[in-house]
């Protein structure tokens, strides 16, 4: 038997013929993706994140866009003292000097 790897998961959605959704995280590598199970008795698939999010279209996708919006903290005031406020990564290259602000 082959041992499965420790991971956490959040169902997202149950589709009309017992389809099952659930955004993973494995725990060793901390990789998200997207683990679907047809029904009890068919093996459990893993989807690669981005791919769910660029391949499915429909209430799955939604759910799971809602459910990545729910993680994200909703008061004000977190975002207007800016601790919570996430900035883009400064634009680095290989082949030009990082520019001096």
């Amino acid at each position: 038997m082959i041992g499965q790897a420790p991971r956490v998961a959040r169902e997202f959605h149950v589709g009309p013929r017992g389809d099952r959704y659930a955004l993973t995280r494995d725990l060793t590598t901390g990789q998200p993706y997207v683990l679907h199970r047809s029904c009890e008795t068919d093996p459990e698939v893993q989807i690669d994140l981005g791919s769910f999010l660029v391949l499915f279209r429909g209430p799955e996708r939604d759910d799971l866009l809602e459910l990545i919006a729910s993680l994200l903290p909703e008061d004000e005031q977190s975002t207007q003292d800016g601790a919570n406020v996430v900035r883009p990564p400064r634009f680095m290259s290989r082949w030009m000097p990082a520019r001096q602000v």
